[in-house]
């Protein structure tokens, strides 16, 4: 069981904020004698925005006030903690130099211990805010923190974020002990070889390299405010951004301007990056004078610049919560980055995806199930109109279809192959078509042999398209190629030039031919051969490279591909 002690004096709030964050239990002591003032409202307030669960009052040094004093501050104590969204315990009286009411307020805090339950679980992104870092002779420089999330053991990878030190741990220490690990809850000294004492400060998390977390200017929350808040947060209003031991400046920008004892949506643009997850909590501060005035918890930790702003990005229900986050990334999720968006281990991420089935994952990314349908949709349009638009085409390249849905071309093959898997398009040689369709030019079949006739009688010299279109009266020769090329009968040679199979048959035979007998590829050992130019002899060359003919290494030199 980790105790962590905070300040209760008003010009240490700061503190308090940083060690009060991800505790269990809070144990509200107040002073009998003086009774509730406005730094135990403040820090109750700070408590119940940093979602502390349950808690204990004590009034303490009940030895000094008479017997109906205390009990006054007893009853108002009690009342005022009725109305807290902590789960508070009746009040412990308790008096330190007679012992008065330890003994009942150790059993009850033992009691809170077991019922905790065993240790937090660690197959979570180890995440750890930093409070304090020193050098120390022998270990290097050490930084301490509570850990959030997570566990990192010595021989680990670790890098303090926002910034780039990075370093491996040389060493784990929890309450003042050697440990085999850092864990959720303790107080935890890490030592880092490899990282410079000045790179390394209070208000950064130390997490383990290569991990998903982003350091971010831009937040989207759900903040409260306090219900004696000296005024609303509208649009730019200044304030102070408390979260783990980072205090930050940064302007609010509410979806509405959100008044004293409400909350709403709003963006948080900060003044300096942070490293957030979904559903951690915060506190905000105003600016001047300085003064909690409310809290609330991260809806988006990196939201996108540009974004829709889904009913559910507000929502108690954590799937509603995840499905908003998607639909604000039209290019997808990475299965990587749930945990930090949501707030959940991965392993709970995992399962929360494959159970919605709102969701779709491809190539590791997250989606709407809806984009899917509607991508599917768009790519069947498109291919018809193709058609329609330009019969001699035999269908669209799926790089083209891939354009065709912009940010979220990265679906493009998933729906390709739902379309082809149901029998709605098909696809060859990267070609899709619509079932059945046969392309066909203007002039008709006609215009087609009389191309294939004309470059099949060139042979190994074809002429360019220009050249063919001076020599046959062909008014659609486009599209006369574009369908000798989809039936196999023509090939594209070079960027403006076509030559038939049969010429490229005759050549691969004598390429292998040349080959196998003294192995010498090279332009002019086929020239001899060929009797070809330059001009047709490299463009051929260069298609059996493309084609798996020949190899070019790095020097030059070509060999025959067995």
């Amino acid at each position: 069981v980790g105790i962590v002690d905070v300040p209760g004096h008003e010009d240490f709030v700061r503190t308090m904020v940083a060690g009060a964050s991800g505790i269990d239990l809070l144990l509200l002591v107040v002073d009998a004698q003086e009774g509730i003032r406005p730094q135990t409202l403040e820090h109750l307030a700070i408590a119940e925005q940093l979602g502390v669960p349950a808690g204990i009052p004590v009034l303490t040094k009940a030895d000094l006030p008479d017997a109906e004093w205390l009990e006054l501050v007893r009853q108002d104590l009690q009342d005022r903690l009725a109305r807290s969204s902590i789960a508070f315990e009746p009040v412990a009286v308790v008096s330190a130099l007679t012992g008065q009411g330890i003994p009942e307020l150790l059993e009850r805090l033992r009691a809170r211990a077991v019922a905790a339950g065993g240790p937090p679980r660690r197959d979570d992104l180890f995440r750890m805010p930093i409070d304090r870092a020193f050098s120390l002779a022998g270990a290097g420089t050490v930084v301490t923190g509570t850990v959030w999330s997570g566990t990192v053991r010595p021989g680990d990878l670790v890098v303090a974020e926002p910034g780039s030190a990075s370093g491996r741990v040389r060493s784990v220490e929890s309450f003042g002990k050697p440990a085999p690990a850092a864990v959720p809850g303790a107080r935890t000294a890490i030592g880092v070889a490899g990282v410079e004492r000045a790179a390394v400060g209070r208000g950064q998390v130390l997490v383990t390299q290569g991990a998903p977390w982003r350091a971010t200017e831009i937040v989207d929350v759900v903040l409260a405010l306090l219900p004696d808040a000296p005024r609303s947060v509208a649009s730019r209003t200044r304030l102070r951004f408390h979260h783990g031991t980072a205090e930050v400046m940064g302007r609010a920008y509410p979806r509405g301007e959100i008044m004293p004892g409400t909350s709403g949506l709003a963006r948080i643009v900060l003044e300096a990056p942070m490293v957030l997850r979904g559903a951690d909590r915060f506190v905000v501060r105003s600016y001047s004078p300085v003064q909690t005035i409310g809290g609330g918890w991260v809806a988006d930790p990196c939201p996108p610049r540009q974004s829709s702003w889904p009913a559910g990005l507000a929502s108690p229900d954590p799937v509603l919560r995840l499905e908003s986050l998607v639909a604000r990334r039209p290019g997808g999720v990475s299965t990587r980055f749930v945990p930090v968006l949501t707030g959940w281990t991965p392993s709970e991420a995992e399962t929360a995806v494959e159970a919605d089935d709102a969701l779709v994952v491809v190539s590791e990314r997250i989606g709407l199930r809806t984009w899917l349908t509607e991508a599917q949709a768009l790519l069947m349009e498109r291919v018809q109109r193709a058609h329609r638009d330009d019969p001699s085409m035999p269908g669209l390249s799926q790089e083209t279809l891939r354009g065709a849905l912009g940010a979220m071309s990265w679906l493009a093959d998933a729906a390709l192959e739902g379309l082809v898997g149901d029998g709605h398009l098909t696809r060859s040689a990267g070609v899709v078509a619509v079932p059945g369709f046969a392309p066909r030019s203007a002039g008709g079949a006609g215009e087609v042999a009389a191309v294939v006739e004309a470059v099949t009688r060139a042979g190994l010299e074809p002429p360019t398209v220009r050249e063919l279109g001076e020599r046959l009266a062909v008014p659609d020769l486009d599209g006369a190629i574009r369908i000798a090329v989809s039936q196999g009968q023509l090939e594209l040679l070079e960027r403006d030039r076509y030559i038939s199979r049969e010429a490229l048959d005759r050549f691969t035979a004598v390429v292998r031919e040349v080959g196998a007998g003294h192995g010498d590829l090279s332009p002019a050992a086929l020239r001899d051969r060929l009797g070809l130019s330059r001009k047709f002899l490299i463009p051929l060359l260069e298609w059996a490279d493309r084609a798996g003919v020949t190899r070019r290494d790095a020097t030059g030199q070509r060999t025959l591909v067995a």
